[in-house]
C-alpha cells in the first residue's frame, strides 16, 4: 500500500513540475530565434576561437577544446575537455560557450563528486531493480526512501553547479562582446537575462524530473511485485 501511495505522489509531483516549469523549453527556443541578433553574432569568430579567448580571460590553459556536429555543449571533468557544437547560428552561443568555460574553473572536488555520485546513483538504481526482481530486496519503502535521499543530494550539487555557471556566463559573455565592440551588446545581454530567468528554472526542472522518473520506475516495480506475492 505504501508503494502505491508513494507512486501516486511521485507521478503528481512530475506532472505539477511539468505544468509549472516544463513549458519553458519553447520560450528558450523563441528567445534564441532572434534573427537580428543571430545575424550580428554570426560575424564573430568561430566557437573554438571564442572558447579559447574566454578561457584565457579565466586563466585556464589546461582545458582541451573539441568541436562536434549536432551535439550539446558540455564540459567533461574526467578528460578536462570542453565539447562544442559547430553551429554558430544563434546569438546564445556566446553565453553557452562561457557557461562551459565557467564549469571548467569550478571547484574540482565538487565537479568530481558530482560526476562520481551521478554515476553511482544510476548504478545503485539498476542494482536495486535487479535485486528486487529476484526477490532479494523486500524492504521496498526503505530503498525508495534511500533513492529519494540520493536524488536530493544529486539535485542540490548539480543544480548549484549549473546555476553558478549560468549566472556567471552572462557577465563573461557581456565582457567578451564589449571587447569585440559589438554595438548591440546591451540588447544581447538583455536577452541573456531573459534566457537565464527561464533557463535556470528549466534546467532545475530537467535535473530533478530525470531522476524522479527513475524513482517512479522503481516504485512501480515494487508495486507490481507486491501484488505478485
Amino acid at each position: 500500500m505504501e508503494s502505491i501511495v508513494l507512486l501516486v505522489i511521485i507521478i503528481i509531483t512530475i506532472v505539477v513540475l511539468k505544468l509549472v516549469m516544463g513549458k519553458n523549453k519553447k520560450a528558450i527556443i523563441d528567445i534564441a530565434n532572434n534573427e537580428k541578433l543571430n545575424n550580428i553574432t554570426q560575424k564573430l569568430k568561430s566557437n573554438i576561437e571564442i572558447c579559447k579567448e574566454i578561457l584565457k580571460k579565466l586563466n585556464n590553459k589546461s582545458v582541451t577544446i573539441k568541436e562536434e556536429e549536432k551535439t550539446n555543449c558540455f564540459y567533461f571533468i574526467a578528460t578536462n575537455k570542453i565539447i562544442l557544437n559547430r553551429d554558430n547560428k544563434y546569438f546564445t552561443r556566446i553565453q553557452t560557450i562561457a557557461h562551459e568555460c565557467v564549469h571548467s574553473i569550478q571547484n574540482k572536488k565538487i565537479l568530481w563528486f558530482n560526476y562520481i555520485f551521478a554515476n553511482l546513483l544510476n548504478l545503485f538504481w539498476l542494482i536495486i531493480i535487479i535485486l528486487t526482481i529476484f526477490g532479494i530486496i523486500t524492504q521496498y519503502t526503505f530503498f525508495i526512501a534511500i533513492t529519494l535521499i540520493l536524488i536530493i543530494i544529486f539535485y542540490v550539487i548539480r543544480s548549484y553547479l549549473e546555476i553558478e555557471a549560468m549566472t556567471k556566463a552572462k557577465y563573461i559573455a557581456k565582457e567578451y562582446l564589449e571587447e569585440e565592440k559589438v554595438k548591440e551588446t546591451k540588447a544581447i545581454v538583455e536577452e541573456y537575462e531573459k534566457l537565464n530567468d527561464i533557463g535556470i528554472k528549466y534546467t532545475c526542472y530537467k535535473l530533478i524530473v530525470s531522476k524522479l522518473y527513475l524513482l517512479a520506475i522503481y516504485t512501480l516495480i515494487t508495486v507490481i511485485f507486491t501484488y505478485i506475492k
